[in-house]
């Protein structure tokens, strides 16, 4: 597999980061963890943080080392799909958080993507990605329970949702700092149901 090319085993620690902060190594570090690697963990902070804290960098290179033993095992749970979302809406059961702008959320500004509809899904709530971070870094656990607990309540076992599976990975791992467990993300995100026109929208203004 191309992480084996990597040289990564499965005893590996594997750190991931991003050069602009925390954005897409989330994603990374969800990925991991739903192939079975539990030994993997976010730079907070990314490159710039590592950087400032005048650490050593070495021009990147390919890896040319010998091939890791690495297994991907899928995970069940930390995926779901369109129809895992609707049931879990229409039952009230898990909530459903969505890591898009206010605007973007209430249908107030357009979508980046085209074809897809402005607003958000029926009864999912809202907490954007941005504020569970401070100057780059994931706020300290105390402010992300805070700002979970704002949004859901006494609400466990959260489904996260954003544009297109990236941001609603920075949700699960503040969510995971902040101590929730049961955590999914809806891999298909507002592209796949703002694009599809049998799910249904609501938007600020309807």
């Amino acid at each position: 597999s191309e992480v084996q090319a990597l040289g990564v085993h499965a005893r590996s620690l594997i750190v991931v980061y991003d050069r602009i902060g925390i954005f897409s190594a989330p994603r990374a570090w969800w990925m991991f963890r739903a192939m079975g690697h539990a030994q993997v963990a976010v730079l907070d902070g990314g490159l710039p943080a590592w950087q400032a804290a005048a650490q050593p960098l070495e021009p990147e290179t390919a890896y040319a080392g010998p091939r890791g033993d690495f297994v991907a095992r899928l995970q069940p749970g930390l995926f779901c799909d369109a129809d895992k979302v609707a049931a879990e809406l229409s039952s009230g059961r898990r909530p459903v958080v969505d890591a898009r702008s206010a605007a973007r959320f209430a249908g107030l500004e357009p979508e980046p993507r085209a074809g897809l509809r402005a607003g958000h899904m029926p009864g999912a709530l809202n907490l954007p990605f941005g504020q569970l971070q401070q100057g780059g870094k994931m706020k300290p656990a105390a402010e992300l329970q805070a700002e979970f607990a704002r949004v859901l309540g006494e609400q466990q076992a959260p489904i996260f949702s954003c544009g297109s599976g990236v941001t609603a990975c920075i949700l699960a791992l503040g969510a995971e700092l902040a101590g929730y467990r049961e955590l999914t993300v809806y891999d298909g995100s507002w592209s796949e149901w703002g694009g599809d026109p049998a799910r249904p929208v609501v938007q600020a203004s309807a």
